[in-house]
């Protein structure tokens, strides 16, 4: 602010909260400004903590949106927050017509000098723009480069004094001059950022950070020191501040070598505040004489013989470019005669032809910056004021200002540790810049390519629905006897104010065929205390697919365009409508057998038996899956279907085959009934078209050992058991170049066994009742893996009081050894142990619902041994795992052995993220999770080695997925530990109660996940998109 004051006292360091007025004080101007300062600075702080440094914009007023309108682009009505500054847009304007601007300013920011961040000023006598035009060098106005551009509003604020607006002062006081105003004024401008070809978003850095950056210029200012004479008979001369006012120094950036090349400040005693409209101008008529308002308000604050004077405009002004300065001869009357030959740039009239007036200044000088930590560099203002400039980069308009006080013969500047002079940043002008949209311009029009705006509601706007679970259901009809056949789940949804449920929404279900409740196609619900509603839904028996759809009605009414709309999808389960490849039966294909409905009907319709597939086992066609695997390949035979007869399988030799190219492999058993163990053979399947796995279960009965399935191209495993023990970082199931991967409705158990005697010891030594359990945890042939005999809970069932007592002290007991730490539990233990304990207190509870406390129990035992599940080797698969349950980790790129990603290299990974040394490249597959129960998900050992290594050296780590979408999914106690070019997750529930996992994405987008606490998912390599995540604390690292 160039007004005529004291000083400015406002100190944020020192977190001032307000100014106090004490009675029968004087009241000084700089008390009145540190109170507004304070307060701005405390609403503008919280707006940014709030919305964001970016260009926030109310959803309810979104103002600045850029449209390209032909050569025009207009600028829409409403509100925008930029770095905390409220920008207002009262109507729609363009970039022409808006009000910061004058019409004959072209709103395109020079090209030259790089880095300009201010806009030129017109030719002298331009004419008013119509449409978005440039200066050439012969000032006429032409069309921008094609390119793409980046539209952006700058905010900043401009002095206004009653020569900019009269009605400031009071007609009934004589119009006095009292006070003066800060305006905050927003352009919207247009900087090229390069060719019609040049890729760009809004979060690209270039060349956006080259300008809108805070100059880093630095200034420093003294009274000049006391020098003690050589010679001791000889006074000290004098020194310091030595006039006999009380001045505010102002010293200001006039030129940061853009226009002459070399950078120059000019300085006033009085802060720049004297200042006169122009009345009469150069050369009307004498050449070196003008005519101003007034001097100045005495002899002393006023325009001198002597003094400069700055020639400026409202063009100058709102393009921020400085004024002509011009040494003063002499004054009589209004009336100033000025030196032409001392002027600094041109003082044609038509460059100053809106509102021109002069600004007296005491003198200008070359910036020579100086290292701050030498005495030399330091340059005299007048009477002792010295000031000194650092290497920086300065902006035009900055400012310092130098309290000097005769009182005290000295200056009033901050000091450092050792008492010298600091280098200050300026106080102002306050600019903020903020991106609105990212255009092109190209055949003479200009096209919105991005919008940067960030909306945002309003506190009490953050209502909405989410979805929580039923979509995608089947249900399979009776088609004796037609009738609505009601879902296995309800349809369920859930209203939130930000993170916290709201109770008593009203929600409307609309199905498009079937029934609701009430027995009609709509139902109208209120949410509960936990935000949700749901409703039961009833298909029609004759429409395949059906949809019902869920929104969130206000005042009984929906609201368009306000809540989100929730589709939930099902369908009628028909063998009609199920594909079936008849590729390996030729019967089937002769008689052009394509559906499920239609193969069964064929096989109905057969008088013998036989099928399509070789069968293995006791009567079968081979005895053994190794047997019938190896002479069928070597008979030529590229099309193998084989059948486990239900009973115990073993194999004579192990499976390790490199199967003949095209070779296609379906291997199915009778589910549970058909078990498959492996002692110490290898199972490993090489190079086939093609591989299916259904219904049967495979265990590891004696060794440590896995399922390996490499080079295959399609793979489908669906409704398998696998159960076994494995090394630390050895999957039980490791799968590598496949290019479509699919494992569904499987359990994989994987334990790696060590310590597990020594850990079953402890146990029943601790509880001795348990000992009936002893046997179901030998691992010779499997008995590990059996299901518990019904028996052992009937016994349990039966115990008296006393028992059930003498049990429950042994289990409290046990808990209690944990709780101090003596004993390490999994949660899944210690989860069916407090169940068991309350189950026993019930003397009526059933033995079935014991027998599945203690099987749950039996594995959380086994998982505190816990090992890994599958390897998924690479990234190259199309890949959905859905639906299954693994009990050990996921593996992604490779065998993981690390407990977690090593947080010692969070730090580094997230900087070379930010600075780009670091970047991702996926490959073509993708990786679908869709409602598994995971136990835990890690990184490849070798891509956690890659990954150091790029911190250190930088570059490209390629070869991840090009997506992963996680749905529906139960993360128990391990964290999960994701990469993949661009990631999503929903409705995951994180149980494990610690902080959940680690995501390495380009861009990630969370939404509705479940955790106990605010444990921190942390998400480098991108600003995650989050909404409705409850607690669970979702960390950009």
């Amino acid at each position: 602010m160039k007004a005529d004051l004291t000083r400015s006292t406002d100190r944020p360091d020192q977190h001032y909260r307000a100014v106090r007025m004490q009675q029968g004080r004087v009241q000084l101007d700089a008390e009145w400004n540190e109170q507004q300062d304070i307060l701005n600075r405390r609403i503008e702080t919280e707006t940014v903590d709030s919305l964001g440094a970016g260009a926030a914009v109310p959803i309810d007023a979104a103002g600045f949106l850029l449209t390209g309108a032909g050569e025009n682009i207009s600028i829409s009505a409403g509100r925008c927050y930029v770095q905390g500054l409220l920008c207002e847009a009262a109507t729609g304007q363009t970039l022409i017509t808006q009000p910061g601007l004058a019409s004959a300013i072209s709103p395109v920011l020079p090209t030259q000098p790089a880095g300009q961040s201010l806009l030129a000023l017109p030719p002298a006598q331009a004419a008013p723009l119509s449409q978005i035009r440039v200066y050439n060098a012969a000032g006429a106005a032409v069309a921008p480069s094609e390119g793409v551009y980046i539209g952006y509003v700058e905010a900043w604020l401009r002095h206004i004094t009653p020569l900019e607006a009269p009605h400031i002062r009071e007609v009934a006081l004589g119009l006095p001059d009292t006070s003066t105003r800060d305006q905050l004024v927003w352009q919207v401008k247009l900087l090229r950022a390069g060719d019609v070809s040049t890729s760009l978003n809004c979060l690209s850095v270039e060349p956006w950070a080259s300008f809108s950056q805070a100059p880093d210029g630095r200034m420093a200012a003294r009274a000049e020191p006391t020098v003690p004479p050589k010679d001791p008979c000889l006074l000290t001369p004098e020194a310091g501040y030595r006039r006999l006012e009380n001045q505010l120094y102002r010293v200001e950036i006039h030129d940061d070598g853009s226009i002459s090349g070399k950078p120059r400040f000019k300085w006033s005693r009085d802060n720049g505040s004297i200042v006169s409209r122009v009345t009469r101008w150069l050369g009307e008529p004498t050449a070196n004489e003008f005519e101003v308002a007034s001097l100045g308000r005495d002899a002393v604050l006023a325009i001198q013989a002597g003094s400069w004077i700055e020639f400026y405009s409202e063009l100058h002004e709102q393009t921020g470019q400085p004024g002509t300065l011009v040494q003063v001869l002499k004054t009589a009357g209004n009336v100033v005669t000025v030196d032409l030959s001392s002027k600094t740039g041109p003082l044609d009239k038509g460059l100053f032809s809106v509102n021109p007036r002069v600004r007296r200044w005491e003198g200008w000088g070359q910036i020579n910056p100086a290292a701050p930590n030498t005495n030399t560099g330091w340059v005299e203002l007048e009477d002792g004021v010295e000031l000194k400039f650092a290497p920086g980069r300065y902006r035009i308009g900055d400012f310092w200002q130098i309290p000097a006080r005769t009182a005290t013969a000295n200056i009033e500047w901050p000091l450092d540790s050792a008492d010298k002079p600091r280098f200050l940043a300026p106080l102002g002008v306050l600019r903020a810049f903020a991106r609105l949209a990212v255009l092109r311009y190209q055949g003479n029009q200009w096209t919105r390519l991005h919008d940067c705006r960030q909306l945002f509601p309003s506190l009490s706007e953050l209502r909405n629905l989410v979805y929580v679970g039923g979509d995608g259901q089947q249900i399979a009809p009776n088609p004796i006897a037609p009738a609505p056949v009601p879902l296995p789940r309800p349809l369920e949804v859930a209203v939130f104010n930000g993170q916290f449920p709201v109770a008593g929404a009203r929600v409307r279900f609309t199905a498009s065929h079937g029934q609701l409740p009430g027995g009609g196609l709509v139902a109208e619900v209120d949410t509960g205390p936990d935000g949700l509603a749901s409703v039961s839904w009833s298909l029609s028996p004759t429409v395949l697919s059906q949809t019902c759809s869920a929104e969130l009605l206000e005042a009984g009414a929906p609201a368009a365009g306000k809540f989100n709309r929730i589709h939930f999808n099902a369908s009628l389960l028909t063998a009609a409508q199920v594909a079936y490849d008849p590729s390996n039966c030729a019967e089937a294909q002769a008689a052009q057998v394509h559906t499920v409905q239609d193969a069964i009907d064929a096989l109905c319709k057969r008088g013998h038996g036989g099928g399509c597939s070789k069968t293995v086992g006791e009567g079968g066609d081979f005895a053994t899956l190794d047997e019938a695997i190896e002479r069928l390949i070597n008979e030529k035979q590229r099309d193998l279907v084989l059948c486990l007869l239900p009973g115990d399988h073993h194999f004579k030799d192990s499976i390790d085959v490199q199967a003949p190219s095209g070779t296609r492999l379906h291997v199915h058993g009778a589910g549970q009934a058909s078990r498959l163990f492996v002692q110490e053979q290898e199972f490993n399947l090489f190079n086939f078209a093609s591989v299916e796995l259904d219904q049967f279960e495979l265990v590891w009965s004696e060794s440590w050992a896995s399922l390996r399935i490499e080079g295959c191209s399609q793979v489908r495993l669906s409704r398998l058991g696998l159960s076994g023990f494995t090394p630390k970082g050895l999957s039980l199931l490791q799968i590598a170049g496949a290019s479509a991967l699919e494992i569904s409705s499987c359990r994989i158990k994987a334990y790696t066994g060590e310590g597990l005697p020594a850990r079953l010891k402890q146990v029943f030594e601790l509880l001795p009742d348990f000992k009936p359990l002893q046997s179901s945890f030998e691992v010779k042939e499997g008995r590990v893996f059996e299901p518990l005999d019904l028996r052992v809970a009937e016994a349990y069932a039966q115990l008296s009081a006393a028992q059930r007592k003498s049990l429950g002290a042994q289990i409290a007991n046990y808990l209690r050894m944990a709780d101090t730490g003596a004993l390490a539990l999994a949660p899944e233990e210690r989860e069916a142990l407090q169940q068991f304990q309350r189950e026993l207190q019930d003397e009526q509870v059933p033995a079935q619902q014991l027998l599945a406390t203690l099987e749950r129990w039996r594995v959380g035992v086994l998982l505190s041994q816990g090992g890994s599940a599958l390897t998924l080797a690479d990234a190259r698969a199309d890949t959905l795992l859905a639906d299954n349950l693994f009990h050990g980790q996921l593996a992604l790129y490779g065998d993981a052995s690390l407990p977690e990603f090593p947080q010692a290299l969070f730090q580094g990974l997230s900087q070379a993220l930010k600075a780009g040394r670091v970047s991702l490249a996926h490959g073509n597959g993708r990786l679908r999770l869709r409602n598994n129960r995971l136990r835990g998900v890690r990184l490849a050992d070798e891509w956690v080695q890659r990954i150091d290594s790029l911190i250190k050296n930088g570059g490209v780590l390629d070869g991840c997925y090009r997506s992963l979408v996680g749905d529906a999914n139960i993360a128990s106690a391990l964290s999960l530990d994701l990469l993949a070019y661009e990631l999503s997750l929903s409705t995951t529930a994180f149980e494990r109660n610690d902080d959940v996992g680690v995501v390495i994405a380009d861009q990630g987008k969370y939404l509705g996940n479940f955790a106990h606490n605010d444990f921190r998912l942390f998400a480098f390599g991108h600003v995650p998109e989050k909404f409705g995540n409850g607690p669970l604390n979702i960390v950009a690292a």
